[in-house]
């Protein structure tokens, strides 16, 4: 996995997760309340909107998120390809190719 992701698509994952702005129990949920009472204190307001996000250390904190779901993903997807290999591979035995 490359080790810079597109702020576009970590933008949009974010907006994907918690919408246009991040709560408090969002960010309880996604282990990253430390993060947000940071920001919150920055910004002076009891909601942290996804401009916040993405000029603070809670981008950090998606990009780490997003680099985990997407290990996540592929490592089902290589599950899944070898699951696949293997039911050819035993087909290909029983009819003795």
């Amino acid at each position: 996995m490359s080790n810079s992701i597109s702020s576009s698509i970590l933008k949009k994952f974010i907006l994907e997760k918690v919408g246009n702005q991040l709560t408090k129990r969002e960010a309880q949920e996604l282990n990253i309340k430390d993060s947000y009472n940071r920001v919150i204190e920055e910004v002076d307001e009891n909601k942290v909107y996804i401009e916040d996000i993405m000029n603070s250390s809670l981008y950090e904190e998606f990009a780490t998120l997003y680099v985990t779901e997407q290990e996540k993903n592929q490592e089902a997807k290589d599950k899944d390809s070898e699951k696949e290999e293997n039911r050819a591979a035993k087909n290909e035995k029983k009819s003795g190719f």
